[in-house]
């Protein structure tokens, strides 16, 4: 009986270990996917790829060089390109041939959203004005919806995070400013996970997490 129960207990770990394995060739493979895309900008430096990506105007030719910097940018957490990254929340990444014949590929296909969310908290106030601004396009305005509720989830504050809108709207006097905060503060509440839902609902009403 004991032998079995060993046995068994080999096999759990033995497939827990397999498993583990996987899912970290499976980050490595996310941090690498962008490799070889852009051999022109693979020694520059982090000042180099912002001034790059200020002076860029993405399109077909270099989408994939422009991919490569955004990218690099996020993972080194570089604050001083977050600007750039919010002027280029409505980019879209060329998509891979696998990525077309697969469903459920196609993640991350805007980068900038994946770099402000990787550099956090400092991008908060350029994310709030990719909101509320009316030079925004309606991708770049979702696109930093979604990173400014994705910040606070990452410290549990979603609440807050809808508070914060929905204190930002009562601030503003622009009209369609402030028509646009409101649409945030409704979608933001659609971020919150079930226990939080009542909590976000009463921070959308009073802008009191």
């Amino acid at each position: 009986m004991r032998g079995a129960f060993v046995r068994a207990f080999k096999m759990v770990v033995l497939t827990l270990t397999t498993c583990l394995a996987f899912a970290f060739a499976a980050s490595a493979q996310v941090h690498e996917r962008y490799e070889g895309w852009c051999s022109t900008l693979e020694a520059a430096s982090s000042p180099d790829l912002v001034q790059f990506l200020n002076a860029t105007v993405p399109d077909e030719q270099n989408a994939r060089c422009v991919t490569w910097a955004i990218n690099k940018v996020g993972k080194e957490r570089y604050e001083p390109a977050i600007t750039a990254l919010v002027r280029l929340l409505d980019f879209r990444r060329p998509e891979e041939e696998r990525e077309k014949t697969v469903h459920g590929l196609s993640r991350g296909l805007f980068p900038a959203k994946v770099a402000l969310e990787l550099i956090g908290k400092k991008a908060l106030p350029e994310v709030l004005h990719a909101i509320k601004v009316d030079t925004s396009s309606d991708a770049a305005r979702q696109n930093a919806l979604d990173v400014w509720m994705e910040i606070y989830r990452e410290s549990d504050e979603n609440p807050k995070g809808v508070a914060d809108l929905k204190q930002e709207e009562a601030k503003v006097s622009d009209e369609k400013s402030k028509a646009r905060l409101k649409w945030a503060v409704e979608r933001a509440v659609a971020h919150c996970n079930s226990p939080e839902q009542a909590a976000c609902r009463k921070a959308a009403a009073t802008g009191s997490p």
